[in-house]
């Protein structure tokens, strides 16, 4: 009985640490083959771990506002690496090209035009401006 009880275990925290990885994982979430730009006015930053983000509003083809997510990688990680977070303003038009989400409305922010035309273009993480890359 007690050799069941502990496969049972093993078995069920091997799945779910199969799941965490599967959330958190770029390839399996976003398109990495394609590129998509998204243009609206950011209406929320969230500068938090495990996942930093952006929700922007944007007119679609028909002409009504959608709310689109901008996804980013942890707040830490971003700090780390130099990460541009002043230059971001909640209310302020912005321009995004990333990868794609395999969920509707959902980018992965690999270049951003912002409100006064600076261009910040971002590698994994690190996000500076374009002659800094």
């Amino acid at each position: 009985m007690r050799t069941i009880f502990f496969t049972l275990v093993a078995i069920l925290a091997l799945t779910g640490a199969e799941i965490l990885m599967a959330h958190h994982s770029v390839p399996v979430n976003f398109d990495q083959s394609s590129s998509i730009t998204v243009e609206g006015v950011l209406t929320e930053i969230r500068w938090a771990n495990p996942h930093s983000h952006f929700r922007m509003n944007v007119t679609d083809e028909e002409g009504a506002t959608v709310e689109w997510l901008v996804e980013m990688g942890a707040l830490n990680t971003m700090k780390r690496s130099g990460f541009e977070m002043h230059l971001f303003l909640v209310g302020g038009p912005v321009v995004i090209t990333g990868w794609p989400g395999r969920r509707d409305r959902v980018v992965f922010l690999n270049q951003a035009l912002l409100y006064d035309g600076t261009e910040l273009i971002c590698a994994g993480v690190r996000c500076g401006p374009e002659d800094e890359n």
